[in-house]
């Protein structure tokens, strides 16, 4: 009979044993369920941050790189236009030469015209 005894009490405490096993497994479960949980929220806010960061990067470089292209478009504007105010300005002193020599020419072909004038009367 102390041997009944004996196993039973074994079963008793290898039960016993199992139960309180499993209980804590279940409690340790939870707790690294809860702590994925955890890490999980912190980890999705901090991807956040990060991505709202890179957005506010990405928009300050782009509108630095507008700023530039502007200051860019500008100078070329400029430049276009000092090259056509001296490209005009070359052809209207060559054309006022061209009718300079023209006139001078005229001048000379007239006082020509009155010397033969002068000299057939």
């Amino acid at each position: 009979m102390l041997k009944r005894h004996l196993l039973l009490a074994s079963i008793l405490a290898g039960t016993f044993a199992v139960t309180a096993c499993s209980q804590q497994t279940e409690e340790n479960t939870e707790a690294a369920v809860e702590s994925a949980g955890d890490d999980i929220a912190a980890n999705t806010e901090a991807a956040a941050t990060e991505a709202e960061i890179a957005a506010q990067n990405a928009g300050n470089d782009i509108a630095d790189g507008a700023q530039t292209a502007g200051a860019v478009a500008t100078d070329a504007i400029n430049n276009t236009g000092e090259a056509i105010a001296d490209g005009t300005n070359e052809v209207v002193g060559s054309t006022a030469e061209v009718v300079s020599d023209g006139a001078s020419a005229v001048a000379d072909g007239a006082n020509e015209v009155e010397v033969e004038a002068d000299q057939q009367y």
